[in-house]
This record gives structure tokens, sequence and C-alpha cells, in this order.
């Protein structure tokens, strides 16, 4: 039976979620003189690729899902979108557990190949229940972007919710992966499915 379990404080599940994405994108800003305040605003993009980019530092792979103990973190975005580019901007020279961060655009599916995050966009929604049923028994960590992508299968969704981007992570479809995700990600998430 799932347990559908939900943050019951929505201002401290925004105030950890604000902290979990000032985290994440630490990253980009570190080694400036700029301060937070002086920044712009993220974009839904800048946040959503941070979100990217940072999921190997909370999630734990199968040995097998690597063909080397130095392979590459391979992200694969499936579609087009402009979260393609803002990844593009700061994974140079970006590594994680001395795994160097490497990003692949495909047009469909079938070319995806082998990766560890396959994040699948709103332009490949119609499309993301048969990528993620030809996909059930890989250890790939899957992210999309639309509501019913937990349901269809996928790991972690990244939603859009009173104006800011929340995450849904489904914990069956990480086990079915035999992928780990790290309670610190678990703990910024508003949707945690699990048996």
């Amino acid at each position: 039976m799932e347990i559908l379990a939900r943050v019951s404080h929505r201002s401290r599940n925004r105030r950890a979620v604000s902290f979990a994405l000032l985290v994440m994108t630490a990253g980009w800003i570190a080694g400036t003189a700029i301060s937070i305040a002086e920044e712009p605003p993220a974009s839904e993009y800048q946040v959503k690729a941070a979100f990217l980019i940072n999921f190997p530092k909370y999630a734990d792979w199968p040995a097998e899902a690597f063909a080397g103990s130095n392979s590459p973190i391979v992200i694969v975005v499936l579609g087009e979108t402009p979260v393609t580019e803002e990844i593009q901007k700061v994974i140079a020279g970006r590594t994680v557990n001395g795994r160097k961060i490497v990003l692949k655009r495909v047009a469909t599916g079938e070319d995806s190949g082998v990766c560890q995050i396959l994040f699948i966009s709103a332009a490949e929604q119609r499309h993301s229940a048969d990528t993620l049923a030809k996909l059930k028994d890989a250890s790939i960590l899957t992210v999309g972007e639309s509501d019913d992508f937990l349901e269809s299968g996928g790991i972690i969704n990244l939603a859009r919710r009173d104006q800011r981007i929340t995450l849904e992570v489904n914990l069956i479809a990480a086990n079915k992966a035999r992928i780990k995700v790290s309670s610190k990600l678990l703990s910024v998430a508003t949707v945690v499915k699990s048996k």
C-alpha cells in the first residue's frame, strides 16, 4: 500500500526548500564577491539545472551503473528545454565523488543510452510513460517536470507549486532502480511516495 506523506507546515517546508536551493546553487557563485542579496533571482531553468547537477551528491547508484570506478556521471536531457544550456554553463570541471559530470542532449528515449540521470523535459511529457516503462529495470535516476511523472514510474519530479520548484520523490521507483536517495534530499521533498 502506498503512503502519501505531505509536510503539514507549509511555512517550515518553504524555508527548508529555500535553504536547499540556496545550498545547491551555492556552487554557482562560489568564488565571487557578489552577495546573495545582489544576485538576481534564479530562473526556473537555472533552479532545475542546479538540482540536476547536484542530485549525484544525494543519490547512490549500484556499482554496475558505471562502466568503471572513474567513469563520469552522465546526465541526459531528453527533449528541447533551456535547462540544457543552464547545465552546460555550470558543469565545466565539476566532479562529484571523483567523477566528472557529462551532459548529453537527445531527441528520443531510444537515444538516451547509458546514463545515471535522465531528465525528461516537458516537451517529451507525452512520451514519458513509454520511456519510463523501457527503463524500469535500469539504475537510472529519472527526473521529470509533469504532474503525472511519479505515477508513471519516475523517481523525482521537479514540480512548479506556488511560484516555486519543489521536489516530489517516488521511493518505490528509486528502490526498483536500486538507487538510494539521501534523507537530506527527502527532508526537503513535498511529496514522498513509499510503501
